[in-house]
């Protein structure tokens, strides 16, 4: 979500944070925040030490730079006039793939 002044979220990135999600529900369930704000999602992924690392030296991962609207696009951030409605298109675009 792009809501810093959330209690208990991290930034993650510029405009991104996790976390507060108690928070942002309550909201939307007394009527006060609109749930297409904010990306909601449950559960998680947990490695191991270096598990990481090693995945992706093996091409199980590719890393790239992303700005919040590609990140939040989900949760209704506003598209940057060259994105198309194709997230991981313009994901690897960006790429230059």
């Amino acid at each position: 979500h792009g809501f810093g002044q959330v209690q208990d979220s991290k930034r993650v990135g510029s405009g991104v944070f996790i976390g507060g999600s108690r928070e942002l529900m309550e909201e939307v369930r007394i009527g006060q925040f609109s749930p297409n704000e904010a990306l909601f999602a449950y559960g998680r992924a947990a490695w191991v030490p270096q598990q990481l690392g090693r995945e992706i030296s093996k091409g199980v991962w590719y890393i790239a730079s992303a700005c919040d609207s590609f990140v939040l696009r989900n949760a209704g951030a506003e598209q940057c006039p060259q994105d198309t409605d194709d997230l991981w298109f313009d994901v690897l675009n960006s790429m230059g793939g």
